[in-house]
């Protein structure tokens, strides 16, 4: 069976099919990495544009910058825990989870959200060629 994908872009239409042979392959650990991976990139997704519109409680800094912190560190122990901690992209997802730490405001942390997207689609070749 093939996988058709629905994304209407070149660029999601790329991601569908990457995730449909991670996913298709017989090794649980990758799939599910997977999905905490796009996880964490949707929560920065949302995220971002939601500052930008001006949605958000300004002064829920800490709320934010803890609740996309813990995603990002959930992506690390799954990945540690199911040997994958050596993949491209591990050393740079402990950097991400101490940039995310570190955000001194709702407008630093929005700015995490293409690093976090660049990280997404490295952690993901790797998971893919692995």
């Amino acid at each position: 069976m093939t996988y058709t994908p629905t994304s209407e872009g070149a660029h999601g239409r790329d991601e569908e099919l990457q995730w449909a042979r991670v996913v298709a392959r017989d090794d649980p650990a990758r799939g599910v990495a997977l999905i905490f991976i796009q996880k964490l990139c949707t929560a920065f997704h949302e995220f971002e544009p939601a500052w930008r519109a001006g949605a958000l409680n300004l002064t829920a800094l800490e709320h934010y910058r803890t609740q996309r912190a813990a995603r990002a560190r959930r992506v690390l122990q799954l990945l540690e825990a199911n040997n994958l901690g050596t993949l491209d992209g591990v050393d740079q997802l402990r950097m991400m989870v101490a940039s995310i730490e570190a955000a001194g405001s709702l407008e630093l942390l929005a700015a995490l959200a293409e690093p976090v997207h660049d990280l997404n689609h490295r952690l993901t070749d790797a998971l893919e060629r692995g």
